[in-house]
């Protein structure tokens, strides 16, 4: 639930498109670019970011207005796509230690985003994603749908995407169970 009289903020989880299986010139998995399928549907959801609101069937959840990616070679590439789609409006961050990083390292980077942006992207890799996406959730009560057996039973297939509503006016506040499932998609976008 968002605060009374606050805004919100809401995180979009992306996991990178399609990579190739091996590096070119055996270089290792941090190199390994996207394939062809990873660049259409990177591509493909930076266009449907780039219509505008009401993205993907969310009605008032803004589009990303800053993207976080690892610094792997696939994630820039889908990160790059999804920007350049939106035609440069996406500021991309890249950063070295976000490949391989465990969720509270990712959730460290999301506490340090200035609060003037409301909406952000994350682009990296699972298990990471899906396991930082758990430990926002909030469990289901009263009967209602748990996002975590949503989660769970969709999962975040290569350039999967789950949209968290954040119910946090600053992102300092992120923390365990502070979000409710917005949206939870898959490609073709």
């Amino acid at each position: 639930m968002i605060p009374a009289g606050g805004a919100g903020r809401y995180l979009w989880l992306l996991r990178h498109g399609k990579a190739v299986d091996h590096a070119p010139d055996a270089a290792g998995d941090r190199e390994r670019p996207l394939a062809d399928r990873g660049r259409r549907d990177g591509a493909a959801l930076g266009a449907v970011l780039a219509a505008g609101p009401p993205v993907l069937g969310m009605d008032g959840v803004p589009v990303p207005e800053l993207a976080l990616c690892s610094a792997a070679v696939r994630t820039r590439q889908t990160a790059d796509l999804v920007a350049g789609a939106m035609g440069g409006r996406l500021p991309v961050d890249a950063y070295r230690t976000l490949y391989g990083a465990e969720p509270d390292l990712v959730l460290r980077y999301v506490r340090e985003v200035d609060d003037e942006v409301t909406s952000l992207l994350v682009v990296g890799h699972n298990p990471t994603l899906t396991y930082l996406a758990w430990d926002l959730l909030a469990p289901g009560s009263d009967g209602g749908v748990d996002d975590r057996v949503t989660l769970e039973a969709h999962g975040v297939p290569t350039c999967g995407l789950a949209v968290l509503a954040l119910g946090v006016t600053s992102w300092q506040d992120v923390g365990p169970e502070a979000g409710t499932l917005a949206g939870l998609f898959r490609p073709p976008y």
